[in-house]
């Protein structure tokens, strides 16, 4: 067992001087671990926590392994500026509160200058937290929560649209194409709420009139999942956004299926990811459609497509949208990285700040904060018959 003296380390109040585009600039305070990590000669380490046991283990995988990958092209180019660059990744299992004590870990003994691509409960509020608590800029975390869009936490750079973009797009297609009316199933929680209520904004936006809503417990209970199935249903609509965590969202699916209903559900990006169809069934996942937040990765129509494909044959890497993403994300901290002189947690954090979009063939991609706005990139994908996302 690890003592807390192992895990705590002595912090110090420092100030952070942010770049703004701007005229004046503007001071970012939170504390900063001091233990000399930008003075070290040795590798320059990133952290990220992620579920690497569990349900989310295949996608968590898929995250860590692209991002090894790039980093490996890197290293075998001179590193930066002559030192290796290094992911560690630490299993939270899925559990926001492994998250915490993973980051104080990755602070206190890893020595890291970023935290990056947490996923699964641990990567919204709980990641950006840490990261400010350790002084650590919090980079593409596989989230689309918007307080960490809001310019709230100028400390967190995002890639990937929002939960918002991903509404609002959801809400667009089910109008152009005549499904009427729409109902989202939602955690009963701070981050559900926010759901809902961007949910209902974009559908009245998109003239899709009233809407049903209903809120399940995170755990997916019994009693919750039942309640929500009766209910919604019985507001007829003709499709349902989900929206909660994807093993409630996976329960409901089986309840309103077998209830009778026969008609569309949307995912979000974060829900429908493969623990999501693993856990409904080919038969009852089939025709699902998955808001995604980065190019399809196994079509060779686009230049960033082939690229990435290319990426995966060279390094023997199974295609898929997490690992678009970590390859995008990675590219982008590695060019932050090499105009970070020297490199530590503070000058990476000014550079973040500053960092231009890098075009990716097809897909401009950016790490974004609340100087610049976040990328609006959003897809939809269909699981198919066979097992398969389909463009």
């Amino acid at each position: 067992m690890l003592c807390q003296n192992s895990i705590d380390t002595e912090i110090k109040r420092r100030c952070f001087m942010k770049p703004a585009l701007a005229a004046a600039a503007q001071m970012i305070c939170f504390p900063q671990i001091v233990l000399g990590q930008a003075e070290k000669s040795g590798a320059i380490t990133i952290g990220q926590s992620a579920p690497l046991t569990g349900p989310l283990a295949k996608s968590a995988g898929f995250f860590r392994d692209a991002t090894h990958a790039v980093f490996k092209d890197v290293n075998e180019r001179g590193g930066i500026s002559g030192r290796p660059i290094e992911l560690i990744t630490l299993d939270d299992k899925g559990r926001s509160e492994l998250t915490a004590t993973n980051i104080k870990l990755l602070a206190s003994q890893h020595q890291v200058i970023a935290l990056f691509g947490f996923m699964g409960a641990g990567a919204h509020r709980v990641g950006a937290t840490g990261a400010q608590q350790e002084g650590l800029p919090y980079i593409a975390p596989v989230s689309g929560a918007g307080d960490l869009r809001n310019g709230s936490r100028p400390w967190v750079f995002n890639l990937r649209s929002g939960h918002k973009e991903e509404l609002r797009f959801i809400a667009k297609h089910a109008q152009q194409t005549g499904l009427g009316r729409l109902g989202i199933l939602f955690e009963y929680n701070s981050q559900g709420w926010e759901l809902r209520d961007a949910f209902v904004e974009q559908a009245k936006a998109s003239g899709l009139g009233e809407t049903a809503l209903v809120s399940v417990d995170q755990e997916g209970s019994e009693l919750s999942i039942r309640d929500a199935v009766v209910t919604l249903l019985n507001e007829k609509p003709n499709g349902i956004v989900l929206g909660a965590d994807y093993a409630a969202s996976a329960k409901f699916v089986q309840g309103a299926r077998a209830a009778g209903f026969n008609g569309a559900f949307y995912a979000l990006s974060t829900v429908g990811g493969q623990a999501l169809m693993d856990q409904v069934g080919i038969k009852n996942a089939a025709g699902i459609s998955v808001t995604q937040v980065v190019p399809y990765p196994w079509s060779a129509r686009t230049e960033a497509s082939r690229n990435f494909l290319q990426f995966c044959q060279r390094h023997q890497l199974q295609a898929s949208f997490e690992g678009v993403e970590a390859w995008m994300a990675s590219r982008l901290l590695v060019d932050t990285l090499r105009k970070t002189k020297p490199v530590s947690a503070a000058k990476l954090l000014a550079e973040l700040d500053k960092s231009p979009a890098l075009e990716f063939g097809g897909y401009l991609g950016s790490l974004s904060n609340k100087t610049r706005t976040n990328s609006t990139f959003v897809d939809l994908s269909v699981y198919s018959r066979d097992g398969r996302f389909r463009a």
